[in-house]
């Protein structure tokens, strides 16, 4: 089964790849690890122009879809918060893993939303559903009116002191025996730093670039 999937969405990004059109994006994180960008550009967004081949290479691949399905086989989530779609490869690998689960994810580029949107139309994914604006901005709506969710998985605005709030912030709004994972964690040292302090809470398995807690 898991290799399916991973056929039908590796054969769709290979397509992306190939692709020379440019995206306007407005990117609401922390930038390349070595950027630096400051709360202020964070909070109003970097404007940049970049190929959709290149963010259709950004995300979850055939190696992190394996480590979700492992998650998935004994946490059967059927409620899932997702920050950052990007391209919709992750939350398309999502639905084809738990068919049943409803999908909530959070974007902050409106064209890349729409591309993500095109991607779960070829792909077949239903009940997912993209809200677009930045996390702190739409993240408190979703978790008043749709939690408890049984997985969250966590992959964008890589930087510390947001990672960290963003698990405080969302910690109480996961069922118990669910679970919340991490991408990127060897991204920078400070994401680093920030999955440390998080795994030390909570029993925890760590893949290397990603990381899961188990509530």
């Amino acid at each position: 089964m898991i290799e399916d999937i991973i056929k039908r969405i590796e054969s769709r990004r290979k397509e992306l790849q190939d692709s020379q059109a440019i995206l306007e994006v407005i990117d609401y994180g922390a930038g390349k690890p070595d950027e630096k960008r400051t709360a202020e550009q964070m909070q109003e967004g970097v404007r940049v122009r970049v190929p959709l081949a290149q963010m259709a290479a950004i995300g979850v691949k055939p190696d992190k879809a394996a480590q979700i399905a492992e998650i998935f086989a004994t946490l059967s989530p059927q409620k899932i918060l997702e920050l950052g779609t990007c391209c919709g490869f992750s939350s398309a690998y999502m639905h084809l893993l738990a068919p049943s689960a409803n999908i909530d994810t959070i974007e902050g580029a409106p064209s890349l939303a729409e591309v993500a949107r095109d991607n779960h139309d070829i792909l077949g994914c239903s009940n997912i559903t993209i809200h677009i604006g930045r996390f702190d901005v739409v993240l408190p709506k979703l978790l008043e009116t749709r939690a408890p969710f049984d997985f969250v998985f966590v992959d964008g605005h890589h930087d510390q002191q947001a990672t960290l709030g963003y698990y405080a912030q969302i910690l109480p709004f996961v069922r118990e025996g669910g679970a919340m994972c991490f991408d990127d964690i060897a991204w920078s040292e400070g994401m680093r730093a920030a999955w440390a302090e998080i795994a030390q809470k909570h029993r925890h398995t760590d893949y290397g670039k990603m990381g899961a807690i188990w509530l």
